[in-house]
């Protein structure tokens, strides 16, 4: 059995509760993304700076709870607006990784604004070369495709 809780606090930070759902929703619709939900563990804190708001994803192995800011020290750390942040969501999954396919105007027109928002300084990833597992597998379970 896996499990997505909110900690208390948590359900008044709207970015908390939209992730809540999305994960939720994603790991029902999709089951064969529980292999790598039932493998992380490790927590990534999340900051959209625009709206001024953070929260962590304590992952524990088939358990994600969701902290309002940020708790402790992240393996992981993605900053940006709200907007690009929810973007990642949509990113296309092709080989386990975070792929556009050839052809699929919109995975590729996703990747690119994605792209783009890193090139400008609107995106950053903090760990992703010390924790490729992680990241790679906080990817595809957030990721509605794949």
């Amino acid at each position: 059995m896996s499990t997505v809780v909110l900690s208390p606090g948590a359900e008044e930070n709207g970015l908390a509760c939209m992730l809540a759902d999305l994960m939720r929703q994603n790991l029902e619709a999709k089951p064969h993304k529980l292999r790598d939900f039932r493998r992380m563990s490790g927590d990534v804190a999340i900051v959209a700076e625009d709206a001024d708001v953070s929260l962590t994803l304590r992952f524990a192995r088939g358990t994600l709870t969701i902290l309002d800011g940020i708790v402790g020290v992240p393996k992981l750390t993605v900053r940006g607006t709200a907007d690009v942040i929810m973007l990642l969501s949509n990113m296309p999954i092709r080989f386990g990784l975070p792929l556009p396919t050839r052809g699929d105007a919109d995975s590729m027109d996703v990747a690119r604004t994605v792209m783009r928002a890193m090139g400008a300084g609107e995106l950053h990833t903090y760990g992703m070369l010390q924790h490729p597992r992680l990241f790679l597998q906080v990817t595809r379970v957030m990721s509605v495709n794949g």
